[in-house]
């Protein structure tokens, strides 16, 4: 009630205070309007007198004539006549005058129409700001009240950033407590690996130790026999079967735990004897078949991460294993040491193969693949794939044929100078393996998609796709293979069954089931007579008939 009162009392006084502005002006104007038209009413009133006058003396003088005869007296006459003239001038005189008052008063009629229009929109302009200004008052009223709800607000706001600044002091409280528990068990794990370290260190004396006097005891007996030496013969080469005819598995043989945590990765060597296995627990183990059982051979250490591919050279003297420490190593097989580390990649290294026996290509997530010379141990030459690298295969020792994050394939003569790849084929899923037939004229390629793709490479097209309803690629480099006499193709599932593809029929030949994990690589022993496969459990399983 008190804030209208008050808007009303400030627009009477406004209001007042226009009207002062606004009539001061011409009070003077109408004043003399006023007394114009006093003078004109005077001067009508005495226009009258003397009209009635004028009748009266015309009548006394029409008296007097009539009176007199028309022999009166011309002196009166013509005073009266002189008389009436004077009152006729005065009467003209008076009605002149009448007409400049009666001018005078148009004018200022016109000038007072023109004030009042002013006043009229001076008016309507005073009601416009009388309405801006409630208007404006209004949204005074509504800001006000943003404002108080924006302090209620930010009083909370506030509020809650102490609460929550409480908490953050009462949280990293506890996670220095958590380092401080955390640096404990840290000490405590390097304290555990390093017995672990001193453990194996002990287990690899005691297995060298033992296969010394294993070898000793073997060449003593050997030195009793008598053994006669046919110098004809060449230098001894190692044996590499050559498989006519290969055989699909429909048993394991043998399930065994080979590591200590996730087997990433299995391959046979070229004479079949033996097969090596890699792991999470940055091991690569060898392992040799008897009479269905899978017997060590040794353990191969130095890697600092887990084991991602293995090939083993032609001759079977050397072992090149990749790693997710950004390395490739390369052992020997006969002592079992490390022979050579080859650093230089960015990114995980994802695969790794022997060109020959001399050189080695490796691929990396960093999208490069590397050509190391193991005489001058070095990186004699870099490519930049533009793409991440998941798996590599080598032909004819100078072309590399290699599989990409970007679903291509491409094909590379380091021969050549540059980066640039003299083929690629565009297939529809990323790659995760690739494997080159015995003959060198197929290349199969699984891919993300769930399907294994075969590239017949004199056409350069593909030529075969394989798919089933329950196989799924179980993770980003599941490794799939030929068999030795190229008729089947085999590949781990995610649902831990390994298939076995018939190339010619293209249709699943068996399902092979035994893993309890995602079966992740797998390889066909080059005789043809038994598969190896390994998971993302500890398992791996050999699948043999025989």
């Amino acid at each position: 009630m008190a804030t209208s009162a008050d808007w009303k009392s400030h627009i009477h006084c406004q209001l007042h205070r226009r009207n002062r502005k606004q009539i001061d002006p011409f009070i003077s104007l109408i004043q003399t309007n006023n007394r114009l038209q006093e003078i004109t009413s005077q001067l009508h009133l005495k226009n009258v007198h003397l009209q009635v006058e004028v009748e009266r003396l015309k009548e006394e003088n029409n008296h007097q004539i009539r009176g007199d005869g028309l022999g009166g007296n011309n002196a009166s006459t013509h005073a009266l006549e002189q008389k009436l003239f004077k009152l006729q001038e005065e009467l003209t005189e008076m009605h002149k005058k009448r007409g400049e008052n009666s001018q005078q008063i148009i004018d200022l009629n016109a000038l007072l129409q023109e004030k009042e229009k002013e006043i009229q929109h001076k008016d309507a302009m005073i009601s416009d700001t009388v309405t801006t200004n409630i208007a404006l008052k209004q949204a005074k009223k509504n800001l006000e009240m943003t404002i108080a709800e924006l302090e209620a607000t930010n009083q909370m706001l506030k509020d809650e950033h102490q609460a929550l600044q409480m908490a953050f002091t009462a949280l990293e409280e506890k996670y220095q407590k958590a380092m401080e528990d955390n640096n404990d068990l840290v000490q405590r794990w390097m304290e555990q690996k390093a017995k672990d370290a001193d453990k194996m260190n002990a287990e690899n004396a005691d297995f060298i130790k033992a296969r010394q006097q294993r070898l000793a005891r073997d060449l003593e007996e050997a030195a009793k026999e008598q053994v006669t030496v046919d110098t004809n013969k060449g230098p001894l080469e190692v044996y590499i079967p050559v498989c006519v005819y290969a055989s699909v598995p429909s048993r394991a043989q043998n399930v065994f735990d080979a590591h200590e945590g996730e087997v990433y990765s299995v391959q046979w060597s070229c004479s079949g004897g033996y097969f090596a296995t890699g792991g999470a627990d940055r091991k690569i183990k060898l392992w040799e078949g008897h009479g269905g059982l899978c017997e060590s051979k040794g353990t191969l250490v130095g890697s600092n991460a887990g084991i991602t591919s293995l090939d083993f050279s032609q001759d079977d003297l050397m072992i090149v294993g990749a790693s997710n420490d950004f390395a490739s190593r390369v052992w020997t097989i006969n002592d079992q040491r490390l022979r050579h580390t080859l650093t230089g990649h960015s990114g995980k290294v994802m695969s790794a193969k022997f060109l020959t026996e001399s050189k080695i290509v490796s691929g990396s997530h960093d999208r490069t693949l590397k050509v190391w010379d193991l005489n001058s141990k070095a990186c004699v030459k870099t490519i930049f794939a533009g793409s991440s690298c998941n798996d590599l295969v080598s032909s004819h020792g100078t072309s590399i044929i290699s599989g990409h994050f970007d679903k291509r394939v491409r094909f590379w003569d380091i021969r050549t100078s540059g980066d640039s790849s003299i083929n690629e084929i565009l297939l529809t899923g990323r790659l995760t393996s690739l494997c080159l037939s015995t003959d060198k004229s197929q290349l199969l390629c699984c891919t993300r998609d769930d399907c294994l793709k075969i590239l017949d490479l004199r056409m350069n097209q593909v030529s075969c796709t394989l798919v089933s309803d329950g196989f799924k690629v179980g993770w980003d480099s599941a490794r799939a293979v030929f068999s030795p006499d190229v008729e089947y193709v085999a590949a781990g599932s995610s649902d831990g069954n390994l298939y076995v593809w018939n190339i010619a029929k293209n249709k699943v030949e068996k399902v092979l089931k035994e893993h309890s994990h995602a079966v992740l690589a797998c390889s066909w022993n080059p005789a043809g007579t038994s598969i190896v496969s390994c998971e993302k459990g500890r398992k791996v399983v050999l699948w043999s008939d025989y």
